[in-house]
């Protein structure tokens, strides 16, 4: 049944009083415990917001950043919040109030079935959330934030309001260092911890509560699981040297291991599997090479399963447009009249600049190269140089510029590209234009890596996207570290009795490669003069008569091509789709999972079990979950609540009838036939890449 739609014309306060006229107690109830109205509309609007947020990293749809709309902001932001409140948040929060459970009646819970067939609690979990969906906290801020202190900036009401209120303030709150990927001044955000973290993003926006209810309900609590969370923006080196994160992380798997005489189940999500793998490669590193000094065993003494739902194992193509030019999925699908508001009030340089600070989406750009992503296998085409980033100015459409004296001839043919830097002119690199029509995936990072995506940040010191050489550096190196988050150059580790399982949905639209155009009104000599001396010093005064530490680098003058589509390849609105679970694609979910289990492979020495358990996505609409996909959703976060799923790590963790069950492969996708493909092709597949 689809969500009830306000009609033309009516406001939401008159929502409001049909919805009184249906249920008079229930409304009542809600204005006696709920009082001042304008309240009532901070709430709502806090809830709107964040919902937005959400959307906007994690759904399918781009807007035109080119669009200027010329619109009363506060004016429209109150209409488009009518349209909002009558069809989504009036039937979520009437559902609230009225005590309808959230979760699934307790008789058809898995957990609760499980439970009749005495599953109980047996190794101990330790969950490590994916990216966006732990809550952030304000420790110390800047005047316009200090009366937020210990309360939520990101993941709560409390962040929309604070959005509003100045977006700015909050902004700066949010972003880290653009020199170091750490704090800035006088500002400490921090990850919420314990299970609250991350149960839910937002009001009823769950994310691992239905998970956590389901092994409750075999009997588990705080005292047999743990949630670790972190801050999600940082680097992953940095989560260790600032926090001492994956210190934490091995202290509380030591812990539960002594306390319940059992090893311990890691479940991760999303960048929590990217995460999860840096983590084991640090714990068995030695101390003084920079790791955790577990010894090489540590992984066998500690840990049974490691259990990756949804991960970004061979990381995502949508970190690419989020760096460039900051574009990622957004909330035009929702409702489309919101993509011009939100443009004009949280546009693509502000966006870029937020992010081009999180060294954690550097971290979760595509791993394998050209070899993995090149071939097009998962696209169903056979080529040699499937591009990431394919350009659409043709000669006369590439801009002329006070600071470049010549057109930039984007325009040269794929089997012409440059590959290294000294094949770009100074002209080049001053615009940061390409110099072919098409980049591949080597490109593409490469780009971003030596420019920092326009903003300068050292995300070398930290990453590495060379997995050839990172294959060849030996554990004990000081570079080796670079690698951990890639598994294409980092193996597993000695673990012959531990279990790994990926589990995944797939058959939906996934971001795969992108169609750009350079906006010529965006260049200028202020656009172009970005000078190393300007990243690098913050003291130093830039040859466009800024300096660093203003801390506004200068817009992209990349967008997203919105023009580009076809129905043959799979383009839409300048995007190209592969299958997978609609942020993370299938390349990236399973290909890694399918080498691990082959037999001697040397990406898993010791022969560790790897099982790959898809799901098919089946989405239907619940009254009782409105705007999720239901109990068979393949979706990337409804996912933690796909009742196969739960089903699983349920019976992994008590270990009930767990190699009758779920000790086997099902694949639903294409996914043999891709990897098929990419191993057979001439310059592809794992061979190749390292």
């Amino acid at each position: 049944m689809p969500p009830m739609r306000r009609k033309k014309g009516i406001s939401a306060s008159a929502s409001a009083r049909a919805a009184k006229a249906i249920c008079p107690s229930e409304l009542s109830a809600i204005h006696e415990k709920d009082a001042p109205t304008k309240r009532r509309f901070q709430t709502y609007l806090a809830v709107f917001v964040s919902m937005l947020a959400v959307r906007w990293l994690l759904s399918p749809v781009q807007t035109n950043p080119r669009s200027k709309p010329n619109v009363d902001s506060k004016g429209q932001l109150q209409m488009v919040f009518d349209d909002f409140l009558a069809a989504n948040l009036q039937p979520l929060w009437d559902r609230a109030f009225n005590g309808t459970q959230h979760a699934l009646e307790e008789s058809s819970r898995v957990g609760h079935q499980l439970r009749k067939q005495n599953a109980r609690v047996k190794h101990p979990v330790v969950i490590v959330p994916g990216f966006v969906t732990s809550a952030l906290e304000l420790w110390e801020g800047e005047s316009c934030m200090k009366k937020n202190f210990r309360q939520r900036v990101w993941g709560s009401a409390s962040m929309a309001r604070t959005f509003f209120a100045d977006r700015d303030c909050w902004q700066k709150h949010l972003q880290l260092h653009p020199q170091t990927g750490m704090d800035p001044d006088n500002i400490r955000v921090r990850s919420a911890q314990g299970f609250e973290a991350a149960d839910h993003f937002i009001a009823t926006y769950w994310v691992w509560s239905k998970l956590i209810e389901n092994l409750a309900d075999v009997g588990y609590d705080g005292t047999s699981m743990s949630m670790l969370s972190y801050d999600w923006r940082l680097g992953y080196e940095y989560l260790e040297s600032r926090d001492g994160y994956f210190s934490k992380l091995k202290a509380a798997i030591e812990t539960h291991h002594k306390t319940s005489g059992e090893k311990a189940v890691l479940v991760s999500h999303s960048m929590g599997g990217t995460v999860t793998y840096y983590f084991l490669q640090w714990v068995v590193t030695d101390a003084k090479h920079g790791g955790g000094g577990g010894g090489k065993d540590w992984v066998e003494r500690h840990v049974h399963s490691f259990v990756n739902i949804a991960g970004t194992l061979l990381g995502v193509p949508k970190s690419i447009p989020a760096l460039l030019s900051g574009e990622l999925k957004d909330i035009a699908v929702l409702m489309p009249q919101i993509g011009d508001l939100l443009e004009q009030f949280f546009g693509r340089r502000v966006r870029k600049n937020l992010w081009n600070t999180w060294g954690s989406l550097y971290g979760m750009l595509p791993k394998g190269g050209d070899a993995l992503w090149g071939s097009g296998a998962d696209l169903g085409e056979t080529s040699d140089s499937t591009p990431a980033v394919v350009w659409n100015n043709g000669t006369e459409g590439v801009c002329t510029s006070t600071a470049a004296t010549s057109i930039v001839d984007n325009t040269t043919p794929a089997d012409e590209q440059a590959t290294t830097d000294d094949e770009f002119t100074d002209e080049e690199l001053e615009l940061h234009i390409p110099a072919s029509k098409k980049w591949s995936m080597k490109q593409t990072i490469d780009h971003l890596v030596r420019t920092g995506g326009g903003y300068g940040s050292r995300i070398e010191s930290i990453f590495s996207f060379d997995s050839k050489q990172g294959w060849k550096e030996r554990r004990s190196s000081a570079n080796k570290r670079k690698h951990w988050h890639d598994p294409v150059a980092s193996p597993l580790p000695h673990a012959p009795s531990l279990k790994m399982y990926c589990l995944y949905g797939t058959g939906l639209p996934t971001e795969r490669s992108y169609f750009y155009q350079l906006s010529c009104d965006k260049v200028s000599a202020k656009d172009v003069d970005v000078d190393q001396t300007c990243i690098d010093d913050t003291e130093a005064t830039c040859s466009n008569g800024t300096t660093a530490s203003d801390g506004n680098p200068p817009e992209s003058p990349y967008y997203i091509d919105v023009a580009a589509k076809s129905d043959v390849q799979n383009i839409t609105s300048g995007v190209r789709f592969s299958d997978g679970d609609g942020s993370v694609p299938l390349l990236s979910l399973g290909y890694m999972c399918q080498k691990f289990a082959e037999p001697r492979s040397k990406h898993n020495p010791s022969g560790i079990k790897v099982f790959t358990r898809e799901r098919m996505h089946d989405a239907e609409i619940s009254l009782t979950d409105p705007g999720r996909g239901g109990p068979r959703s393949g979706e990337h976060v409804d996912i933690l609540g796909n009742v196969g799923v739960m089903e699983d790590v349920v019976r992994i963790a008590t270990g009930l009838d767990v190699e009758e069950k779920v000790d086997k492969d099902i694949i639903v996708s294409d996914l043999k036939n891709i990897v098929k493909r990419l191993d057979q092709h001439p310059s592809g597949g794992l061979k190749h890449a390292v």
